[in-house]
């Protein structure tokens, strides 16, 4: 038998594959049209383009946890082929996924649940570093506690959206606020770190709104006192009147002269709930 697997859900935005001994338990996008509810699994049947168009047509779109059947169906096979699974779904701070996979895991002895803080990039980063470690044969339940524990408090990711409606519609914020963001024409900011979304600041202008967001930032990570190992920007291609995303990405990047930069999209099953237009900006520190 192999020694150790990592199972993980579709919120890493990885394909099932892409790394070493890394499998992945693709959750649902429901599309509700017409009354007609509609299931599909992540990055399977639906992809990023396909939901941001959906969402841009004013298509109800939601998503739900991986189907137990097909996550029972993956333990099965893999608690035959490895002598440990780790599995680490999407942070419980905003999915019940974590306390599923947990009920799930009491059915074989050698599967062992973790909560993690992170989506997309900031997630995959866990992954790749994990991976190293399991390369090395240093996987195991040791490790991986430690591992974490340093990445709660020194990786964060903050998000800047134009629009709350979609935020709105998953329950994330309240219809009134939703309304005065829409009104004033203002940014919403949000904070993701190992307390979850938490709501913290709104902004009017480009530079104003990314200092805002670099403060909020700074206030769950040390940035100031710290070397910045891994930075990234999340962000669609997508650009209109209210939301000149461009723009954004450059005075981030005048901000972070030094950093080497990663560019990538959110998971398709965050953007189905921040909408198509969007700016993430998060760290990872030493």
């Amino acid at each position: 038998m192999k020694k150790a697997a990592i199972l993980i859900d579709s919120s890493f935005g990885i394909k099932d594959g892409q790394y070493p001994d890394v499998y992945v338990a693709p959750m649902e996008i429901i599309e509700t049209k017409e009354g007609k509810a509609t299931s599909y699994l992540d990055d399977v049947e639906i992809f990023n383009e396909q939901i941001c168009e959906k969402i841009s047509q004013g298509i109800d779109i939601k998503t739900s946890q991986p189907v137990i059947g097909n996550v029972m169906k993956i333990l099965d096979k893999l608690t035959t082929e490895y002598e440990m699974v780790y599995a680490l779904p999407i942070t419980s701070t905003i999915s019940g996924t974590y306390n599923t996979w947990v009920s799930l895991a009491k059915d074989y002895k050698n599967v062992h649940v973790y909560d993690q803080t992170m989506v997309g990039r900031l997630a995959e980063w866990t992954i790749i570093d994990l991976v190293a470690k399991n390369k090395k044969g240093e996987l195991n339940d040791k490790t991986i506690a430690e591992y974490l524990k340093f990445t709660k408090l020194n990786r964060a990711g903050v998000l800047i959206v134009p629009d709350a409606a979609q935020l709105k519609k998953g329950g994330r914020v309240s219809n009134f606020k939703s309304v005065l963001i829409k009104l004033f024409g203002l940014k919403l900011i949000i904070t993701l770190d190992q307390h979850g979304l938490l709501f913290k600041n709104k902004g009017l202008k480009v530079n104003d709104t990314i200092e805002k967001a670099k403060q909020e930032l700074s206030k769950v990570i040390p940035l100031a006192s710290k070397t910045i190992k891994r930075f990234v920007i999340f962000c669609n291609s997508e650009t209109d009147a209210k939301f000149n995303i461009p723009e954004y990405v450059n005075v981030i990047k005048t901000m972070y002269p030094k950093v080497k930069i990663e560019y990538v999209v959110l998971p398709s099953v965050i953007t189905a709930h921040v909408g198509p237009n969007y700016v993430v900006f998060g760290a990872d520190l030493e």
